[in-house]
C-alpha cells in the first residue's frame, strides 16, 4: 500500500508539472510616439543589465536612434551604418533608447500556409494563432517567424545623421532595402495596448529580423509571403 501511494504521489507531481504555464511578461523602456514626434532620444536602458538574462528575447532602437537592437535567446545582433555600409554588432555593451523585452524559455512552432500580402494579413494571423494556444491577446506576447521569405522591406534608422528631426529623415540617413530572405529569422511583438508605445500608429506589430549569414538585420516595414512559413508563439502548456 505504501508503494502504491508514493507511486501516486509521484504521478500527481509529473501531472501537476506537465500542465504548468509559462508564464509570458512584456517590458518596454522609452515611448515611440515621444521618441518620434517630440525628438527624446535619451537612454531608457542599459543592455549590460541585460547580459545575464536567460531565454532573452528583445528588439528597440540603440541611443539616439542610431541604429536596430535584436537580441534572440540571449544572443545581439544588433545593426548600424557606417558610411554607408550596414554593420552587425554582437555585444550587449550598448545602450537604447527603445527596447521591448521577454523571456521566452519554450516556443510551440507550426507551419502557416497562409499568403502574407501586408502586414495586416500577419497581424491577423498571429492574433487567431495566439488565441488558438490560450495566449492572452489583450497582454502583449512576443512571436518568431522562421523560413523563406519572399519579401522583407527592411530600414536602419540613423537619426545622428538626419537632415531633420522627424521619423521619415531619420530613416533617410539610414540604410534600407528590399529583398527575398532564405531561412530569414523575424522577432516580433504584437500588442493592441502599446500602439505609439512601442508599435507605430495604425499597428499591433513592431518586428526586426536577421537574415541567414547574419549579415543583414534591420526593422521590418513590411513582409510578404506566398508560401510556408513557421510560426513560433510561447508554449503555453508543456506536452
Amino acid at each position: 500500500m505504501k508503494k502504491l501511494i508514493s507511486a501516486l504521489l509521484v504521478l500527481s507531481i509529473l501531472t501537476a508539472c506537465d500542465s504548468t504555464i509559462q508564464t509570458i511578461s512584456v517590458e518596454h523602456h522609452g515611448v515611440l510616439r515621444e521618441i518620434m514626434r517630440e525628438q527624446k532620444l535619451d537612454v531608457n536602458a542599459d543592455l549590460l543589465d541585460y547580459e545575464s538574462v536567460s531565454n532573452l528575447y528583445a528588439l528597440g532602437a540603440l541611443e539616439g536612434l542610431s541604429g536596430e537592437i535584436l537580441i534572440l535567446d540571449g544572443k545581439p545582433l544588433h545593426s548600424y551604418a557606417n558610411e554607408g555600409s550596414l554593420v552587425i554588432d554582437r555585444n550587449f555593451d550598448w545602450k537604447a533608447t527603445l527596447l521591448v523585452t521577454s523571456q521566452v524559455s519554450a516556443w510551440e512552432s507550426f507551419k502557416i500556409d497562409a499568403i502574407i500580402n501586408e502586414n495586416s494579413d500577419l497581424q491577423a494571423l498571429v492574433f487567431k494563432e495566439a488565441q488558438r494556444l490560450g495566449i492572452n491577446t489583450d497582454e502583449a506576447f512576443p512571436f518568431m517567424l522562421k523560413g523563406s521569405i519572399d519579401s522583407i522591406e527592411w530600414h536602419v534608422i540613423n537619426a545622428k545623421e538626419a537632415t531633420a528631426q522627424n521619423h521619415d529623415a531619420y530613416k533617410a540617413a539610414g540604410l534600407k532595402g528590399t529583398g527575398q530572405y532564405k531561412d530569414a529569422r523575424v522577432l516580433g511583438f504584437y500588442s493592441n495596448q502599446h500602439e505609439g508605445i512601442f508599435t507605430h500608429h495604425g499597428s499591433y506589430l513592431h518586428m526586426h529580423f536577421i537574415n541567414e549569414e547574419e549579415s543583414v538585420m534591420g526593422h521590418v516595414d513590411a513582409l510578404k509571403n506566398d508560401g510556408s512559413l513557421s510560426l513560433w508563439l510561447p508554449k503555453m502548456k508543456s506536452k
